[in-house]
């Protein structure tokens, strides 16, 4: 069921808090098919099956597109899509993109301004990892903490 929810996730993901909660309660629903674990909180559940909750492979899937489009493994150049930040930071990675400006909530939601936040604030070590399968051993390493959360 997982492929269907989370298909096409950086184009059309849900961006409304009611609509996150309505795709997690699917995989809410599912968890609490296992009968030893059924009485937990869901976050419990989550742990005890070792399964990540939808917002966060939402946010892991955005951030795994943007290796992808910085490190040109994409049919895209990062130019096209992104700006470079101004000169004047030093803190960060060196793959930092300017977060754009958006004035309507369509457009604070596009992958391109929503996981900006996300990519900039990652360390040097995740962004220039030599392959996307050590990127996301590194983001999953680097957001453990975020595993388990749920909207």
């Amino acid at each position: 069921m997982r492929p269907h929810l989370e298909y096409g996730n950086p184009i059309w993901g849900p961006f409304n808090k009611a609509d996150q909660k309505l795709v997690e309660r699917v995989q809410r629903r599912a968890t609490r098919v296992v009968t030893t674990i059924r009485g937990m909180p869901y976050e419990d559940r989550l742990r005890a099956l070792k399964l990540p909750s939808l917002q966060y492979r939402r946010r892991r899937g955005d951030m795994i597109l943007l290796y992808n489009l910085m490190h040109g493994n994409v049919g895209l150049r990062r130019e096209e899509f992104f700006e470079e930040p101004p000169m004047t930071t030093t803190r960060g990675h060196s793959l930092k993109v300017a977060k754009p400006r958006a004035h309507t909530r369509v457009r604070r939601n596009h992958l391109g301004v929503r996981a900006v936040s996300d990519w900039n604030s990652l360390p040097e070590s995740v962004v220039s990892a030599p392959s996307v399968n050590s990127f996301k051993k590194r983001l999953d390493e680097h957001w453990q903490d975020h595993l388990y959360e749920a909207p």
